[in-house]
C-alpha cells in the first residue's frame, strides 16, 4: 500500500508543487499485504489527490496516510479544501452529481470520479469513507479489508 501512495505522489509531484501546496505522507511501518489491484487502487487514490488539488483554494495542504485499523488498511487523504456540506456526502457518490457550491460549478468535471472510487472499493470488498466540514476540508479514506471476503 505504501508503494501505491509513493507512486502517485510521484505521478502528481509536479501539480502539487506548482500548486502550493504542502504534502506530508505518512505510511505505517507494521502494514500486512493486501490482495488487490494496484492500477485501480492508484487510479482510485489519483481521483482523491486530484479532487484534493482542485477544491482547494487558500488551504493548501495535501495529507495522505496510510495506516492498519484492526483487520483493514486505510489511506486517508485529507485536504484543506472547500469542504461537502452533511447533505451533500452520500450524493457525491452518485454518477454526475457534482456539489451546490459556486467553486465546483467553476472547477471542471464530470461527477465520475468519486462514484469510480467508490466502484473500485467495493470490487475489492471495501469501501470510502468520507469526513467533511464545509469551509474546513475533507477526509477520504479508502478501507481495505487484510483478507478479501471469500
Amino acid at each position: 500500500m505504501g508503494r501505491i501512495v509513493s507512486d502517485v505522489v510521484e505521478a502528481y509531484r509536479f501539480p502539487i508543487e506548482q500548486n502550493g501546496f504542502e504534502l506530508e505522507v505518512k505510511v505505517a511501518e507494521d502494514l500486512p499485504e493486501v490482495e488487490a489491484d494496484k492500477e485501480a487502487l492508484g487510479q482510485a487514490l489519483l481521483n482523491l489527490v486530484n479532487n484534493a488539488i482542485k477544491y482547494s483554494r487558500d488551504g493548501k495542504l495535501l495529507r495522505l496516510e496510510v495506516a492498519r485499523r484492526g483487520d483493514e488498511v486505510t489511506i486517508a487523504v485529507s485536504d484543506r479544501g472547500i469542504g461537502i456540506a452533511k447533505g451533500e456526502q452520500k450524493k457525491i457518490f452518485d454518477k454526475f452529481y457534482r456539489a451546490e457550491d459556486s467553486l465546483v460549478h467553476e472547477t471542471k468535471g464530470s461527477g465520475l470520479g468519486l462514484p469510480l472510487v467508490r466502484h473500485i472499493m467495493e470490487a475489492h470488498g471495501g469501501e470510502v469513507e468520507v469526513e467533511s466540514t464545509p469551509g474546513r476540508g475533507s477526509t477520504f479514506t479508502l478501507v481495505l479489508p487484510i483478507k478479501r471476503p471469500a
